[in-house]
């Protein structure tokens, strides 16, 4: 049985097929850019003014942060995180603004037998000592007893723990949050059980490429092996964007009976798709950009056991479907390490709304006071057929080629 037809039945039935096994190994190892290529970059997609977008991204697993730095580049920018005695996740700039060294040098060096390198929620450079609080202040050099100056501080990310997730707030205007994560109830549900998230290697991939994935209905037949998609709705409301798909499947020779996966963007690099079944699953993809026109990913999994607790066939269930998903999120992946940047889409009748898509997601890159209006044009519902019936129908005219 095939990696699809095995995800139809999971989502059809919730029966194990077994290949979740098979595939284990094959899907852990991601998928790796063309070396020393990068794809278009955010001017070349005319997004706006902004190189690297407005909102909250995800920087690191929960489980990656201890007293040990770790570093990461991300939004152009080399950073550092740990967690501090408190708990409290940590991300600084990775430069020590005295002599230029990285804090996060240390555990593999010769300094590793000398320099302490957290204390409390406070992180010292390995060069000379000095010591930055989790607001990026420098409160301490070792040596000298000078008056320190606020400009010898580096700066400090805000970020947010979500969901076994690290998140960074990014705004090229330096504002606050303009909006919140989503609420995920089923995170502290003991029905649950939590995703383990696989990191997708970086790729020379613009982000909106991946993000306006979402809304390309044609797709799920010709990668993933869909037998029928009878509705597709969009829905753009604000700094979010919602993708209904309903698709039937032939299982063991029969029609299915018509299901819908929901698939929910919340700013410029969350999603989350919820698929009801004897196991409800919840998938999670977030995409990070490390310089403008690359991008890394992450993935992860959760299903809902079928009694109150998770029980041995449930966590082995879970355990296959993770598998599964992981592999059908490669297969996704392996066209975009192949592509070539799509700067102007030639949209057809039948196809999803890329135009509104980028419309909607042009606000993330452009300043603050143009926002409101960038959602008022893009906000709105299309709703088009399935493929096989009337698949040019848009509710608005959307669909049109242009």
């Amino acid at each position: 049985m095939g990696a699809n037809a095995a995800s139809r039945r999971w989502l059809i039935t919730g029966v194990s097929t077994g290949l979740g096994r098979a595939l284990m190994a094959a899907a852990q190892g991601g998928c790796v850019a063309k070396e020393d290529e990068t794809m278009a970059t955010s001017r070349d997609y005319g997004l706006g003014e902004f190189d690297y977008p407005r909102g909250w991204m995800m920087v690191a697993a929960a489980d990656w942060l201890t007293a040990t730095p770790i570093e990461a580049r991300v939004f152009g920018e080399d950073v550092v995180l740990y967690r501090g005695a408190s708990g409290r996740p940590v991300m600084l700039d990775a430069y020590c603004p005295h002599m230029g060294a990285h804090l996060a040098v240390g555990p593999t060096g010769a300094t590793a037998l000398h320099c302490v390198q957290t204390e409390g929620d406070s992180i010292r450079c390995p060069n000379h000592g000095w010591k930055f609080g989790p607001d990026g202040q420098c409160t301490e050099i070792p040596y000298s007893r000078i008056t320190i100056p606020k400009a010898m501080g580096i700066r400090s990310w805000q970020v947010q723990e979500w969901a076994g997730c690290i998140f960074a707030w990014h705004d090229p205007e330096g504002g606050a949050p303009t909006y919140e994560l989503p609420a995920l109830p089923e995170w502290a549900d003991p029905r649950w059980m939590r995703w383990t998230i696989a990191e997708v290697p970086e790729m020379a991939v613009h982000q909106l490429e991946l993000a306006e994935h979402g809304v390309d209905k044609i797709h799920n037949a010709n990668v993933h092996g869909h037998d029928r998609l009878v509705g597709h709705r969009v829905t753009f409301d604000g700094h979010r964007a919602q993708t209904d798909s309903t698709s039937v499947m032939m299982v063991d020779g029969a029609e299915s009976a018509p299901f819908t996966v929901s698939s929910r963007y919340t700013g410029p690099a969350l999603l989350l798709a919820y698929s009801d079944g004897p196991r409800p699953l919840i998938f999670f993809f977030a995409h990070t950009p490390t310089e403008d026109g690359k991008v890394c990913g992450f993935h992860g999994t959760m299903m809902r056991a079928v009694g109150d607790a998770p029980d041995e066939e449930d966590v082995r269930a879970h355990a296959e479907i993770s598998a599964i998903s992981l592999y059908q999120f490669n297969q996704d992946m392996e066209i975009f390490k192949r592509k070539r940047p799509t700067l102007k889409v030639v949209q057809i009748p039948g196809d999803g709304p890329f135009r509104r898509y980028r419309q909607w997601y042009s606000q993330f890159y452009a300043p603050r006071a143009r926002t409101e209006a960038i959602q008022a044009a893009a906000n709105g519902v299309i709703e088009t057929e399935g493929q096989y019936d009337a698949p040019w129908i848009g509710r608005d005219g959307d669909d049109q080629l242009r």
